[in-house]
């Protein structure tokens, strides 16, 4: 197995439950820094494959040191994943601007880690962050609730589960009354036999196509609002 070298530039309530997860040596090499300016320096020589850096890191925020790394060119390969704050949209907005592979909330979990560490580095190579949100779906002729949600798309706690690839439309209306209406693709299955996801129901993973910048913006808004907190 190829060890994963690992930047972390957290914050001291995050650094234990990074540590803890990234405590095995064979599977990751970890590098601490303190500041944006040394993660930066450090990023651009030793290109690792992934850096958890917290959007407020010292001397040069975690999301301005990503927006230089992907700007630069200097480490391609050196996937991002910031820290933000539920309810900071201005930091929120500065962590997607710079380009990040996924967004991390604070306080840290370590099974959130876990999911978009994993999925980084072994599949996807971009991930939106998901919370759980319980709201109804309309996907066809068709009604399920779904168990979390992103911007990018939505878990459906369904046992009527169909085959990955299809598409099909799906329908929500948030809290504040925007409707979401756009076409999704099943691209991963929980099902009875087999729970890739054991914390998750049975089910499916949709991923949101063709959806206007406007929905995406609304669901953003949502997800990192304060009151979102109410309905989790």
């Amino acid at each position: 197995m190829t060890t994963k070298r690992v930047l972390l530039g957290v914050d001291a309530n995050s650094f234990p439950v990074a540590l803890n997860f990234f405590s095995n040596r064979e599977k990751f090499a970890v590098t601490v820094v303190r500041d944006g300016i040394e993660a930066f320096g450090r990023i651009a020589e030793e290109k690792p494959d992934i850096a958890l850096l917290d959007v407020n890191l010292a001397n040069k925020g975690g999301a301005e040191c990503c927006k230089q790394v992907k700007e630069s060119g200097l480490s391609a390969e050196t996937l991002i994943v910031l820290e933000v704050c539920v309810g900071n949209r201005r930091d929120v907005k500065k962590c997607l601007e710079a380009d990040c592979n996924a967004l991390l909330v604070k306080p840290l979990h370590y099974e959130h880690l876990a999911s978009v560490t994993t999925r980084l580095l072994f599949g996807e190579r971009s991930i939106s962050p998901r919370f759980g949100v319980r709201l109804p779906i309309r996907y066809g002729i068709r009604h399920d609730y779904s168990a979390n949600l992103s911007i990018g798309g939505v878990f459906l706690e369904t046992t009527d589960i169909l085959p990955a690839g299809t598409h099909f439309n799906v329908a929500f209306t948030l809290p504040d009354g925007t409707t979401i209406d756009c076409a999704a693709e099943v691209t991963w299955l929980n099902g009875p036999m087999l729970r890739s996801q054991p914390l998750l129901p049975i089910g499916m993973g949709l991923r949101f196509l063709d959806i206007e910048k406007s929905e995406v913006i609304a669901i953003r808004d949502f997800l990192f609002s304060e009151d979102r907190l109410f309905l989790a």
